[in-house]
């Protein structure tokens, strides 16, 4: 199951933060965020159930301030070339780890083990492996811009999402 694939079409920005690998019922599943237009933030908490699939843990709300959907919305259009031109998953050789899937004014994007990279140093390092994912680590570079100027605007009203982790103003969620 696919938290964010669900909501795409629904949500303006969506970020879900899941293990690639699952093993046991009741196990850590993750934690997502959803952002509607009207500025409403929904936050879950998963655990897996005996099927192994994602149920909720725990779920909460904030509300966003007209200036920061503001900000956001024009983050998002300031960037709708590149939200258009990603892909729908990257691939930078990663085999397990942690998912980041990603919803941006409705295009899902899926990441394994994102990360930002310099492409300089890794063209120099690792030419090989530069040649085989350099669009995709280019995609995701942009996507870790993205993800965190919204992030950015949302701290500005308690809400303070990180890749690894999610706090408001009044406690640690994730």
């Amino acid at each position: 199951m696919n938290i964010l694939k669900n909501w795409k079409d629904k949500i303006i920005f969506g970020f879900y933060n899941c293990p690639a690998e699952t093993w046991n019922e009741k196990q850590d599943a993750g934690f997502s965020v959803r952002l509607f237009a009207n500025g409403t933030v929904i936050y879950q908490t998963y655990y897996l159930d005996a099927k192994s699939q994602p149920t909720i843990k725990l779920s909460g709300r904030a509300t966003l301030s007209e200036d920061t959907m503001s900000k956001i919305t024009r983050i998002l259009a300031g960037y709708a070339k590149e939200i258009d031109a990603l892909p729908e998953y990257t691939n930078n050789g990663s085999c397990d780890g942690t998912f980041y899937n990603f919803v941006f004014c409705g295009k899902y994007v899926s990441t394994l083990n994102l990360k930002r990279t310099a492409p300089s140093e890794v063209m120099q390092n690792n030419p090989d492996y530069y040649e085989k994912y350099r669009f995709d680590l280019a995609d995701e570079n942009t996507i870790l811009d993205i993800f965190t100027k919204i992030a950015d605007a949302m701290n500005r009203d308690g809400v303070f999402l990180y890749l690894h982790h999610l706090e408001t103003a009044d406690e640690t969620i994730y």
